[in-house]
């Protein structure tokens, strides 16, 4: 097995995909025990957890010296997971009914992956496109918000 594949950068990405279910399965037992927050306050923490990892698993690897094309194909697949994730449970267990909040999960999924899509469309014509600072703030400020 080649020594990229579970570098801790890497696991740290693994970890996050792994993470998703959890948090799902959280909402779903929530909803089972009625009048305790116990399950969202977990669901909080894991999701808490995931979006820290999406800091260090890039940071790492580059300090370190330990990128991947395994990692750079991973972590924004485990990205959009999170956020479609979290996305679509706010969404199911917003109590309002609220058409808005279905409008703004389905614009945000849409940009994830419409940018997703162009990223492979260029990757095939050989042409990189770098993740920016600005890309960072802006997965910094949607973890933030979906927390």
């Amino acid at each position: 097995m080649p020594k990229h594949i579970t570098s801790l950068p890497n696991l740290l990405t693994y970890g996050r995909i792994l993470i998703v279910p959890l948090i799902v399965l959280c909402f779903f037992v929530e909803g089972r025990l009625h009048g305790s927050d116990a399950a969202r306050w977990w669901a909080l923490g894991l999701f808490t957890i995931a979006s820290v990892t999406d800091f260090f698993d890039g940071y790492l690897a580059r300090i370190w010296n330990q990128t991947s094309n395994i990692g750079r194909m991973l972590d924004p697949i485990a990205d959009k997971l999170l956020v479609a994730a979290i996305l679509l449970l706010v969404v199911a267990a917003d109590r309002t009914t609220a058409d808005w909040t279905i409008w703004a999960a389905i614009i945000i999924l849409c940009r994830e992956i419409l940018v997703s899509g162009l990223r492979e469309y260029l990757a095939d014509l050989k042409i990189s496109v770098p993740v920016t600072f600005l890309a960072k703030i802006k997965t910094t400020a949607q973890m933030i918000a979906l927390g």
